[in-house]
């Protein structure tokens, strides 16, 4: 068990935080070794059941050679932590020569409790007319925790040439769609979910590391027309099978064939729906098309430039076959809105495009969560128009009350306004429905940071680390991190490892100033110059300021500004602004972009 979980939980009084190994009571912050978070979080996951000591050793201290003594004094610790009593527990109960057993109540932590002191919900029209900016935490749904989880994993490619793990890939993504939008029922993020492909890891395992009551799996065998799948649900609690089912059908049943798993998931789970959230769908229009789908999506997971720019083409192959395909032509939107963020196209040319195409599929289909997801992402990130993005995350919340996505655009609008808590626990919410999300956990990073919380920055990077070495951005972070602790040393051997040459020269420009290598510095900077002044003003900018030359940071915020730079929507979470934070020019160009002084 190398990873404790994320996702908040209640345990009789205390709210327990595995994503910074925390646990909190009555205003009192009490931090836990890892160690005893992953013990804590193990029993949690098996309240009422007896853990005996070898599945403790077998599983918390996996790879490590230890005593059972050491589970004795851990458990004894964990106890007095908790202010438990082991003659009268109200949290560990210990069965003489058995094990342990949580008997304390454990439910998912909810967050609306905190977010009482918000203000009221108001409907739409009210924030608006009210307030030049949104109340981003006003709606419940946004923060909620849901009763039952459930992780879907890709399901295995049984083809005779392997060669449909696209399929198998997209018939979970599809199934994934379909259940966030059911009240009551927690989706773990695909993100998450896919970090378990191709593993034969034990799905008890996969559940506490998820944090998933249920898993879902399957496999396809696609030949011709037909298309054979076998679904089974098990409780990850125990291991037990809850249901399981074999399908054969024709491909252009394959939406039926989607629905039937999806509902037999909500049947079996007794969960109470209205009518019309689980519907049969038609056949699938165009079956090319639904391939070339599928395939899109399968490239664009890969979430490189190489990966999109396929998707990107497989997606308008896809349109040309089936115009009115709301599922592509979203997906497409979202592709475009990837690209503009990253600077793979400039602003413009991808950020309009989203915009026309999410458009569409909203027309085609109004509560297409994808589709009022990207275009909240285009008013946040080119253009800035943060009421327009408040109403298009509110609206996946509610369409998608399982999915992570509006609590994560919540989150970065809670950023962009300077809101750091507001922002750390929607990151949170976010995080415990998508756990092994290396980019949300590089977002909760950089808000600790803005916090001044940096310990807690810099663990949540590197478990993201953990989760994926190469992720872009990481290292970069990190260097910041500890360059912000005075560990400079440090600092550039991290810089030296981040993956994105782009924002490593940026990072060096930094590092270097730091350590008082100005030539190295001025050399950085100065290709900075030549290769990034037109798509990267802003890190420019952050590099001028840092240095506290505060009259060319200005000038290069300026024409950030011009060039519609998306990384703007966090002028304000950027700590190496500060020295240009009493400039007059940068509270006006803060008020240029309707965000408070």
């Amino acid at each position: 068990m190398k990873e404790a979980n994320f996702a908040p939980l209640r345990l009789g009084a205390w709210r327990i935080d595995p994503a910074v190994d925390e646990i909190s009571r009555d205003g009192t912050v009490v931090k836990l070794e890892p160690l005893s978070m992953r013990l804590l979080v193990y029993l949690a996951q098996r309240a009422g059941h007896v853990v005996s000591v070898e599945d403790l050793l077998n599983d918390v201290w996996s790879g490590v050679i230890v005593t059972v003594d050491s589970v004795y004094q851990a458990v004894a610790a964990l106890r007095r932590t908790l202010g438990d009593n082991s003659k009268d527990p109200k949290y560990i109960v210990t069965l003489p020569r058995r094990g342990y057993r949580l008997v304390a109540k454990v439910a998912l932590w909810s967050e609306t409790a905190v977010a009482l002191s918000a203000p009221e919900p108001c409907s739409p029209a009210d924030t608006l007319a009210t307030a030049p900016t949104p109340s981003i935490a006003r709606a419940p749904a946004l923060i909620r925790c849901s009763r039952v989880s459930i992780a879907v994993l890709p399901f295995t490619d049984m083809s005779e040439k392997k060669d449909q793990e696209y399929f198998g890939d997209g018939m979970a993504e599809e199934i994934i769609d379909l259940l966030i939008k059911i009240p009551g029922l927690a989706v773990i993020g695909r993100t998450s979910s896919f970090q378990f492909k191709a593993k034969s890891e034990d799905l008890r395992a996969i559940g506490t590391k998820l944090t998933a009551a249920y898993v879902l799996e399957g496999c396809v065998r696609k030949s011709g027309d037909r298309v054979r799948v076998t679904a089974q649900l098990v409780d990850t609690r125990d291991g037990v099978h809850v249901w399981s089912a074999k399908y054969d059908r024709s491909v252009g049943d394959v939406l039926k064939l989607q629905d039937a798993v999806a509902a037999a998931v909500v049947r079996e789970l007794q969960l109470t729906v209205a009518s019309g959230y689980v519907q049969s769908r038609s056949t699938v229009k165009n079956e090319d098309a639904y391939d070339l789908m599928l395939r899109g999506r399968h490239a664009a997971d890969r979430w490189d430039r190489e990966g999109l720019d396929v998707a990107l083409t497989l997606f308008k192959q896809a349109l040309d076959l089936d115009a009115t395909c709301v599922a592509t032509t979203a997906q497409l939107a979202h592709v475009y809105e990837i690209q503009g963020e990253e600077g793979f196209l400039t602003p413009a040319a991808a950020f309009e495009s989203a915009r026309r195409l999410a458009g569409t599929a909203r027309k085609l289909d109004p509560t297409s969560p994808l589709a009022h997801y990207v275009l909240g992402r285009v008013h946040l990130v080119y253009d800035w128009d943060w009421a327009a993005a408040d109403g298009e995350f509110q609206q996946v919340a509610t369409l998608a009350p399982g999915s992570s996505e509006a609590n994560k655009g919540a989150a970065m609008l809670s950023l962009a306004f300077g809101r750091w808590d507001e922002a750390l626990r929607h990151f949170k919410v976010s995080l415990a429905e998508d756990p092994l999300h290396p980019g949300t956990l590089v977002l909760l990073s950089w808000v600790q940071v803005c916090r001044g919380h940096l310990s807690e920055a810099e663990s949540a990077l590197r478990r993201a680390l953990d989760i994926r070495s190469t992720y872009s951005w990481c290292r970069y972070y990190l260097s910041l991190v500890l360059l912000a602790r005075g560990e400079r040393d440090a600092a550039l051997v991290e810089m030296q490892q981040e993956t994105d040459d782009p924002v490593k020269q940026a990072g060096l420009a930094i590092v270097y100033y730091a350590l008082g290598r100005k030539a190295d510095a001025d050399a950085a900077l100065a290709c900075m110059l030549i290769e990034q002044a037109s798509g990267n003003a802003f890190g420019i900018a952050d590099v001028y300021a840092f240095r506290g030359q505060s009259d060319e940071a200005m000038r290069w915020l300026e024409r950030a500004y011009a060039q519609k730079d998306p990384s703007l929507y966090y002028v304000k979470a950027n700590p190496r602004l500060n020295s240009i934070a009493a400039d007059p020019r940068f509270k006006a160009f803060l008020r240029k972009m309707n965000l408070p002084e």
